[in-house]
C-alpha cells in the first residue's frame, strides 16, 4: 500500500517536472521568436567609437558598427553591408570632429581627390589667410591648429617735418597694434591636425578670418611685419575698452619721450638734432 502511493508521487512529480520543462521552452520559443522580430527592425550603421578630429582617416580602431533602428536611419547614414569591417565599406577622412557614438555621415567625409578638408572645418561666411610666419612670430612654435590667437602688426611710421613735430610726443618711428583679436588657426604649413603637444615651428600659418580681417592681413602684410599670440583656451574676451589702440616707440622709450619734451619746449620752430658720442647723447636746437 505504501508502495503504491510512493509510485503515484513519483508520478506526480515528474508530470510537474516535465511540465515545468515544457512551458520553459515554450517562453524561450516565445522569447527568441520576440528578438528575432525586434532585430528584422534594426540596422547596423557606423558610429564613431571614440573622439575623432577633423582630417583624421576612417579605420576600424576609430570607427565601429552599432544596430540603429532602421525608421530612425537618416539619409547619408553609412550602413553595414553583409560582414564587412568599416574600412571595407567606407574610406576617407573626416571634414570635422566627431563625438564618440556620432553617427558617419557620407557628406563627412572627404575622399581622395573630392573635397577640401580645410574648407570643410570652417564656420560658413570665414575665409582662410595665410601669412608668413618665424619662430619668434609663432611663440616659439607652440601654435597649433585648433588655437585661438590674437594678431599683432608692427610697422614704421613716416613722417615729415611739421608732422614729426606734431607727434613728438606720440610717436617717433615705430609702432604696433593688435589688428585681429580670438582668431581660429586653421593650420601650420599643410597640417590642419594638431597631432602632439611638441612645439613646431612653420613657414605658414592659416587662419579663418571673415571677410574683412582677410583685408586686413593684405594690407598689414606690405605694411609691416606680423606676429601671432597665444590665447589661454577658453579666453574669448576682447581687449578693454581702455586700453590704448596701438603702441609707439615713444610710449615704450623714456628716452623718446624726454626728446619729445624738448622738442615741444623749442615752440614747434626749431628742429632737433641728435649726436652721438660713445654713449653720450647731445640734443643741439637748430632754428629753421
Amino acid at each position: 500500500m505504501l508502495l503504491g502511493h510512493i509510485e503515484i508521487m513519483n508520478k506526480n512529480i515528474l508530470i510537474v517536472l516535465g511540465g515545468g520543462f515544457l512551458v520553459a521552452v515554450i517562453v524561450a520559443v516565445i522569447v527568441q521568436a520576440s528578438f528575432a522580430k525586434k532585430n528584422t527592425n534594426m540596422i547596423e550603421v557606423a558610429v564613431a567609437s571614440k573622439l575623432v578630429k577633423v582630417g583624421e582617416t576612417v579605420t576600424d580602431s576609430n570607427f565601429k558598427w552599432q544596430e540603429w533602428p532602421k525608421e530612425s536611419v537618416f539619409a547619408g547614414a553609412v550602413t553595414r553591408e553583409g560582414k564587412k569591417k568599416i574600412s571595407e565599406v567606407v574610406q576617407g577622412k573626416i571634414r570635422r570632429d566627431m563625438s564618440a557614438g556620432e553617427p558617419l555621415l557620407k557628406v563627412s567625409l572627404a575622399t581622395s581627390g573630392k573635397g577640401n578638408i580645410l574648407a570643410a572645418a570652417m564656420e560658413p561666411g570665414m575665409r582662410a589667410m595665410a601669412i608668413k610666419v618665424s619662430a619668434e612670430s609663432m611663440v616659439g612654435g607652440f601654435i597649433s591648429p585648433g588655437d585661438k590667437v590674437d594678431v599683432i602688426l608692427s610697422y614704421q611710421v613716416r613722417l615729415s617735418g611739421e608732422e614729426a613735430d606734431s607727434a613728438a610726443g606720440k610717436v617717433d618711428r615705430h609702432a604696433s597694434q593688435t589688428i585681429l583679436e580670438n582668431v581660429n588657426v586653421l593650420a601650420i604649413d599643410q597640417n590642419s591636425n594638431k597631432e602632439d603637444d611638441k612645439a613646431k615651428v612653420g613657414r605658414t600659418v592659416t587662419l579663418e578670418v571673415d571677410t574683412a580681417g582677410v583685408e586686413k592681413l593684405v594690407l598689414a602684410r606690405d605694411m609691416g611685419d606680423l606676429s601671432l599670440s597665444l590665447r589661454a583656451l577658453g579666453d574669448e574676451g576682447h581687449k578693454d575698452k581702455a586700453h590704448k589702440e596701438f603702441t609707439t616707440d615713444v610710449q615704450v622709450s623714456k628716452l623718446l619721450q624726454e626728446l619729445g619734451k624738448i622738442k615741444k619746449n623749442s615752440g614747434g620752430k626749431s628742429d632737433i638734432v641728435r649726436v652721438y658720442n660713445g654713449q653720450d647723447i647731445e640734443n643741439i636746437t637748430v632754428r629753421r
